[in-house]
């Protein structure tokens, strides 16, 4: 800033400075020696000359004034005028000093144009509230209004609890409060309410304006909206933790929550159940009728396991259709009991999807804490397993984890380890079911039966290691050792001089798919001179599922050269009609699951007969499953099945008893 200094004695003023065109567009040549008034008194406002002229008269001491200056060509300038009045030796003499305000009146006007400009940005961008000490809004801008959707009018005099969602916790803002009421930036997210009922969120400073003494007098609160932030942050999170389809906790989340709770219940001696259910004949839903109506059936189970639980526990998807269920709360493992229980019963009532009324089981296997293991893995392993020995099983049923299961899972997992070895040590033997034709008691054909002679567990059941095989990859392998080993009997039978009867083998689907599925068989066949008549081949339903065009070209291939199929387990799964219509099959084999009491039950006995009626009307040869009693044997001979198969006229017979039986075709009944 341009300063002059200047000098009053006896009513005339000199200048000492330079006064360059940036003052008053005079040097000091020109006004040094002139009077006082008519350089400054006269250009000044008389308010200011009045001032000065007191102190140039002894009136005053000094003076200190901003005011105007009017230059010769009509201009105004800004002046800072002080004059301060001392005795020198010379006598009272006037010092001063005049300051050109303009470049500081440029500066504050510049600093007011950006303190406009960033109010203007800030109403843009910032929802700005002030509010008095009591937390009452005494001002409010436009962003303000527009995001909250109330008026200025509405929100002036009202506090912010006009906009409280309900979110946050008393908590929360009692933190708040006690933070900016001590002076201190209080800084965080809170999601409000509009008017309308919607929710934005918004990034909050809250800043206290202090008075006097340090005690907040006003707070001014600067927000910015991050709705849009929360909301990619929630899609984040529902995709990183939440299944996609059904809405419920994913794996991830299900693992981590409950570690937390093992955390929390060791910590407070608490208690709480896990359930692992996998919905039972799924795949053959997802495979006849389509993914959109599988999903649509998975979106449903999950919506009746949340009506079930509500907020006793959470319902999760761990993956296709399994699910987790955990009750946050029990007092003792039989507590479960009730859940389990009440899942099964709201299975009864059917799933309408689509105009289908699906009707669906589950099995559940029940873990609780801290029984079934001090940790998530542990707990999570034993209800798995408890849920594998239910399908393994009945299905549609609950059992709990116990210590027996542990050893039972430790036996499987032998198993599985020792198929290789029992293949290669001939460890494996197979056994002879006779078919008996009930009209003469004759036998006319047998069932090919796999039986395992272990060493550290003796004789394995079918039912046990067939699952397992299946599981490891080993099924196809034990299939053909089958196959091979029953046409190298067949062999020896026609050796020895006796007339071979049919004899079946039973063909996994995984066996059947393999490309040199027909290759191999026939391989075998030739390879021991077996006639296609001495071999039958059974199937099951689910062979169908999957490649139903491919199955019937192969069967179809079979037939033609002579080998007979029957088709396995029929009255189990769906047994639908339309594979019996489209394929074209020699035998059905009635499952024992519909023989057993139909001599007691007239429903049970109307729906075995109906088959046979069925199967004939189709055809084909009828098979009985399982028959053991002579009751069932008369209700089925009077309906004119073709074979009868089961302990009533005999047990599966090793090789020397077989051979012994195709002497006559008959047994000892």
């Amino acid at each position: 800033m341009a300063q002059v200094v200047f000098k009053i004695k006896n009513r005339k003023i000199y200048f000492s400075e330079q006064i360059s065109c940036e003052v008053i567009n005079k040097s000091k040549d020109i006004l040094s020696g002139e009077d006082y008034e008519n350089v400054l008194s006269s250009n000044i406002s008389p308010h200011v000359a009045e001032n000065f002229s007191k102190l140039v008269n002894g009136e005053k001491n000094q003076i200190h004034f901003n005011t105007s200056f009017n230059t010769e060509n009509g201009g105004i300038l800004l002046f800072n005028i002080f004059g301060y009045r001392f005795m020198s030796e010379n006598g009272p003499e006037i010092f001063g000093v005049i300051t050109d305000e303009r470049e500081a009146n440029q500066q504050l006007m510049k600093a007011l144009k950006e303190l406009s400009d960033i109010k203007y940005a800030m109403d843009q961008s910032v929802i700005l509230a002030i509010t008095d000490k009591q937390g009452k809004i005494t001002h409010a801008n436009d962003r303000f209004c527009e995001i909250s959707g109330y008026s200025r009018d509405e929100l002036i005099g009202n506090t912010h609890q006009m906009i409280n969602s309900g979110y946050h916790s008393k908590e929360f803002f009692k933190n708040m409060w006690q933070t900016v009421g001590l002076g201190g930036v209080w800084k965080g997210e809170i999601r409000n309410r509009a008017k309308d009922g919607s929710f934005y969120w918004v990034e909050t400073t809250i800043v206290p304006v202090n008075d006097g003494k340090g005690k907040p007098m006003q707070y001014i609160a600067m927000r910015f909206d991050i709705t849009d932030k929360k909301e990619n942050q929630e899609k984040i999170r529902m995709m990183a933790f939440y299944d996609h389809l059904t809405g419920l906790v994913n794996r991830r989340k299900f693992d981590e929550d409950l570690i937390k709770k093992i955390e929390y219940n060791k910590k407070h001696n608490g208690r709480f159940g896990i359930m692992f259910v996998d919905l039972d004949g799924f795949k053959y839903v997802n495979d006849t009728l389509g993914h959109i109506i599988g999903d649509q059936l998975l979106v449903a189970v999950a919506r009746r396991f949340e009506n079930l639980i509500g907020e006793k526990g959470m319902a999760a998807r761990l993956s296709g259709d399994e699910f987790a269920i955990v009750i946050h709360s029990i007092t003792a493992p039989v507590d479960m009991q009730y859940f389990a229980e009440a899942i099964i019963e709201s299975f009864k009532e059917p799933f309408s999807i689509e105009g289908y009324q699906l009707n669906m089981t589950a099995s559940i296997g029940v873990a609780t804490y801290p029984e079934a293991g001090p940790d998530a893995s542990a707990i999570m392993k034993h209800a798995d397993l408890a849920m594998y020995r239910v399908k393994s099983l009945f299905k549609n049923d609950y059992r709990f984890f116990d210590r027996e299961m542990k050893f039972s899972n430790q036996r499987a997992f032998q198993i599985k380890n020792d198929l290789r070895m029992g293949l290669e040590k001939n460890q494996f033997y197979i056994v002879y079911q006779p078919k008996v034709f009930p009209e003469g008691d004759i036998v006319t054909s047998c069932e090919a039966l796999i039986r395992w002679q272990h060493p550290d567990f003796e004789e394995i059941s079918p039912a046990e290691f067939i699952p397992l095989a299946e599981e490891v990859g080993m099924i196809n392998e034990i299939g053909d050792w089958v196959i091979e080993n029953v046409c190298k009997q067949l062999q020896l039978w026609k050796e020895k001089g006796y007339d071979p009867i049919p004899v079946s083998v039973n063909i996994s689907p995984s066996q059947f798919l393999q490309a040199d599925f027909i290759e191999k068989f026939w391989s075998y066949l030739d390879a021991y001179q077996v006639d296609p008549a001495w071999i039958q081949i059974e199937i099951t339903e689910s062979l169908f599922i999957d490649k139903e065009k491919y199955v019937q070209q192969i069967l179809k291939i079979m037939r033609k050269k002579g080998i007979k199929v029957a088709l396995d387990d029929f009255g189990t799964g769906y047994s639908s009609l339309a594979y019996l219509q489209k394929l074209d099959l020699d035998i059905l084999k009635i499952d024992r699951s519909l023989i057993s009491g139909i001599s007691n039950l007239s429903i049970k006995k109307e729906i075995a007969t109906t088959i046979v009626r069925l199967g004939k009307c189709l055809g084909m040869e009828v098979v009985a499953e399982g028959v053991e009693t002579k009751e069932e044997l008369d209700i089925l001979r009077d309906h004119a099945i073709d074979e009868i198969q089961g302990y009533y006229y005999s047990k599966p017979l090793d090789v020397t008893a077989m051979s012994k039986i195709l002497k006559t075709k008959n047994l000892d009944k």
